[in-house]
């Protein structure tokens, strides 16, 4: 059922309900007479649309007998403006107080019920066309108007179970995401570890080739120190060697000359035994001379 359908059969006629006025209401009263003519004046106003029909029916609500007839045509005038939904509720409520005829109080809750409706208010909507019907069980727009507003509520409930369905797959939908994004993260977190770890390994074991090479360096330092200590020893006793040699040489050199100073040359040599010769043969010839005399002497040979 469409709204435009809805407002067709939602509202009865005013006049039916006004026009109904026992013969025993005291017209001859001066304030009821007066209320009594505004609410003729304001069925009227309300026949040709005019705005004040609400407020002529809120005068005839003076009216001894009358008040809860003129509250429920001050609801109805009301009602049809959405802006004063709330009103209309009060001076229908105010009819249902005042007055002892049922067909007013169930047209009264039934106008209340359909305020209720038309503001989507299904629960409260429910309720009123319910007292609507304990008041008047014959009324047949509360009763059609209640089977709507029951299937509108049970397709909201259905709608919004649907909904909340649709939200808790949503919500698993976003916790299953969220521990995937969280197992994401922790992966990569593992893996920021995990690479974080290598890096260390990598610097360490670059440390520790850095110290191999220092070590290497300094074993080879030390090794070139070695070995230039080594040959420094070497040279140095290569050079005691040479000095040596050198001292030797000179030794020799030295010997040799003094060999060569103590030599004799050849001429010399025979210079020297041609005067032992003659030396020799001096001595023999005293010798002679020595015998031939008798004596004996000594002689010294001076070489």
């Amino acid at each position: 059922m469409n709204i435009m359908s809805r407002k067709r059969h939602l509202y009865p006629l005013l006049i039916i309900l006004t026009v109904v006025i026992p013969a025993r209401f005291a017209w001859g009263q001066n304030n009821d007479f007066q209320a009594k003519q505004a609410i003729m004046n304001g069925i009227e106003r309300y026949d040709t649309g005019e705005k004040d029909a609400a407020q002529l029916f809120a005068e005839g609500e003076r009216h001894t007998e009358l008040s809860g007839l003129s509250a429920y045509n001050r609801g109805r005038s009301l009602i049809n403006d959405q802006a004063n939904s709330a009103e209309a509720r009060q001076a229908f409520q105010k009819a249902i107080q005042s007055s002892e005829d049922k067909q007013i109080i169930s047209d009264a809750w039934y106008n209340i019920g359909n305020s209720f409706l038309n503001a989507n208010d299904l629960n409260r909507g429910i309720e009123s066309y319910k007292a609507a019907l304990r008041a008047n069980p014959a009324n047949e727009n509360a009763r059609r108007n209640l089977s709507y507003a029951m299937r509108q509520l049970k397709q909201e409930q259905d709608q919004n179970q649907e909904q909340d369905q649709n939200q808790d797959q949503n919500q698993e939908q976003d916790q299953n995401q969220d521990q995937n994004q969280n197992q994401d993260q922790n992966q990569d977190q593992d893996q920021d570890q995990n690479q974080e770890q290598d890096q260390d390994q990598n610097q360490e074991q670059e440390q520790n080739q850095d110290q191999d090479q220092n070590q290497d360096q300094n074993q080879n330092q030390n090794q070139d120190q070695n070995q230039d200590q080594n040959q420094n020893q070497d040279q140095n006793q290569d050079q005691n060697q040479d000095q040596n040699q050198d001292q030797d040489q000179e030794q020799n050199q030295d010997s040799r000359s003094q060999q060569v100073e103590g030599q004799i040359s050849p001429e010399d040599m025979e210079r020297i035994l041609e005067s032992l010769e003659r030396s020799e043969e001096e001595v023999q010839s005293k010798l002679m001379k020595a015998k031939s005399q008798g004596k004996k002497k000594n002689i010294e040979k001076d070489w």
